[in-house]
């Protein structure tokens, strides 16, 4: 009765032998694999088994200063293929104000690429800063820019509106031959415009600021063209009308005759 008792017992250690085998053996096999994959990332994470050669920055500049590029990256783009930190390269030619957006490519198999668009001023703002067209605005430390651009200014935040404010005025007076130069919003989000030729419009509250501005527009043939000599203002912050202001016609016509 034991050895058949003992024998029992034998039968069951073998059937779970059996039973864990493939287990065990999925077990050793994942670690296996494990220890291989650290092996094999400490091995490419060595910056001498693969090291960056070539740092190539490609893009179309008018303003960006390419030296200073190179220096506010260099600092990142060391290490090797496998090891250099992209996000940093890219995070850091993004710093400087003439970069709008930064992109980097790894190249096998030592390249490191890195792709810029550089800003498209459209219009300055304030007293050294410029807008994109997206309405964002940045400051660079070299203000000089090729063509002319538009003054616009406003509170900080409002740049987005400002420039669509400008865009929509834009696109009213330019069939009358029109063209702005300035535009500010003020700090009780009041318009005032100036005009090529010199001439303020004021606005008033932007809520009625379009419905004025288009007044002003049908009013332009019959008031206004032709007789710009000596105009300096008009004021349209009124429910009907507006108010024109010229300057004194004595000295208008003194200055033209000493041209």
């Amino acid at each position: 009765m034991a050895k058949r008792q003992s024998k029992t017992v034998g039968q069951i250690v073998a059937a779970l032998l059996r039973d864990n085998v493939r287990t065990i053996s999925g077990l050793l096999l994942i670690a296996l694999l494990a220890v291989s994959v650290g092996f094999g990332m400490q091995w490419l994470s060595d910056p001498y088994r693969f090291p960056l050669k070539v740092v190539e920055v490609k893009g179309d500049f008018r303003y960006l200063d390419r030296g200073q590029l190179q220096t506010v990256i260099a600092p990142h783009a060391e290490g090797g293929f496998f090891t250099v930190d992209v996000v940093a390269v890219c995070a850091a030619a993004e710093q400087l104000p003439w970069v709008y957006k930064a992109r980097v490519q790894r190249v096998w198999p030592d390249i490191l690429r890195l792709q810029i668009e550089e800003q498209q001023p459209i219009a300055r703002w304030g007293e050294k800063g410029f807008l994109n067209s997206a309405g964002e605005s940045f400051i660079p430390a070299e203000t000089r820019v090729s063509g002319e651009l538009p003054g616009l200014a406003g509170p900080v935040g409002q740049e987005s509106r400002v420039l669509q404010q400008y865009r929509v005025a834009s696109d009213l007076l330019a069939p009358l031959g029109l063209r702005i130069d300035q535009l500010v919003l003020d700090g009780r989000r009041a318009l005032h415009l100036q005009l090529n030729g010199g001439v303020q419009l004021e606005l008033g509250r932007v809520q009625q600021a379009w419905q004025r501005l288009q007044r002003f527009a049908r009013a332009w043939p019959v008031v206004f063209e032709g007789r710009m000599d000596g105009l300096q203002r008009v004021d349209l912050r009124y429910s009907n009308g507006f108010s024109v202001y010229r300057e004194n016609v004595t000295a208008v016509a003194a200055r033209e005759k000493q041209v």
